[in-house]
């Protein structure tokens, strides 16, 4: 049985946005998820980071792109994949948790 990316990332706490782009909304589903966390900064005190994931997925062509920001909403890396399946959800789970974050 082939995984559906979309209702995986739904599962782990993902929330579906609305695209102000027509096209967009009629070729597929927007989903994002933000993380934050206290962390203790040498000569700084704490300091409150903040992560964020934004995915469309087009679910008529099966391709999907995924883009990871950092703290302000700058995004640090992005890129497109080819499939909508577990594959993809593994690739994403990864750069979360490579980031420090846990799905």
């Amino acid at each position: 049985m082939k995984m559906n990316l979309v209702e995986l990332l739904k599962e782990h706490g993902f929330g579906e946005v609305q695209d102000e782009s027509e096209i967009l909304r009629e070729n597929g589903v927007t989903l994002e998820r933000r993380w934050e966390k206290e962390e203790r900064v040498v000569f700084g005190g704490s300091h409150m980071m903040k992560f964020a994931v934004r995915v469309f997925v087009n679910v008529n062509s099966g391709i999907c792109y995924v883009c990871f920001s950092r703290g302000d909403r700058t995004p640090y890396k992005d890129r497109w994949y080819d499939t909508i399946g577990k594959r993809t959800y593994n690739a994403i789970a990864d750069t979360v948790r490579f980031a420090g974050y846990e799905m």
